[in-house]
């Protein structure tokens, strides 16, 4: 045999061997790429999928050398409930080599909430024109927030408003329908009577404040929740 066909049947013997060998390798090793996915898989088991979220799981050594497992992966949490952070997650591994690691991963959850359009001045009313509706997310909206229209409908902000501005429940405020010293509706009711009696406004407030009235005939004062414009409720 020529040294040129003894290489050749030496390439042809060697390459089987080298292929083994990597089989044998990646069998003995758990797979880097199967444990991220477990993770994940784990996480967006436990949170709203309805919702838009993004799962970022932070790379594993690739030098990381654990037994492959001979049973399914453990997957777990010591927080109760999965929510949008910084998580910590448990893999175990409880086959014939036993093994376990805490592998960290953030959860980014978002959401649609009102923004303006436009900026707006103090004490003007928020109209369905002046919103749009912004996807965010909800890490960054720690002060509140608002999801449609009818939530805000007929409030007033309570100061200058930049365009793009987030809505949160401090930068509006229900109108006054009732000023001090105006006269009002006094309505007292309960399960056996409703009776409706003039009165004066001790207090102003707005829609489901509780204000107090004085009597115009009994001179009694009384304390009612503003129903609408110009009435207070008073339940006995």
């Amino acid at each position: 045999m020529t040294p040129k066909k003894k290489q050749t049947c030496l390439v042809f013997i060697l390459i089987p061997f080298l292929l083994s060998t990597e089989i044998l390798y990646a069998q003995e090793y758990q797979s880097i790429n199967a444990i991220q996915t477990a993770i994940t898989q784990f996480i967006e088991a436990n949170i709203d999928t309805t919702q838009d979220y993004e799962i970022q799981v932070n790379n594993l050594d690739s030098r990381l050398k654990l037994a492959n497992c001979s049973v399914p992966l453990d997957i777990y949490s010591h927080d109760k409930k999965i929510e949008a952070g910084i998580l910590s997650i448990g893999v175990s591994c409880n086959g014939e080599q036993k093994w376990s690691l805490f592998h960290s991963a953030k959860l980014t959850t978002y959401i649609n909430v009102l923004a303006l359009k436009q900026a707006l001045k103090r004490n003007t009313v928020i109209s369905q024109n002046n919103i749009v509706l912004v996807k965010k997310s909800t890490a960054k909206l720690h002060h509140g927030y608002f999801t449609n229209y009818q939530q805000i409908k007929h409030q007033l902000a309570t100061r200058n408003l930049r365009a793009g501005d987030i809505l949160q429940p401090s930068h509006l405020t229900h109108p006054q329908l009732i000023k001090k010293g105006e006269q009002v509706t006094i309505h007292a009711f309960s399960p056996s009577f409703s009776i409706k009696m003039p009165g004066k406004a001790l207090m102003s407030g707005s829609l489901g404040e509780k204000i107090q009235a004085r009597n115009n005939k009994s001179k009694k004062v009384v304390e009612g929740t503003i129903t609408k414009a110009g009435t207070i409720s008073v339940n006995y």
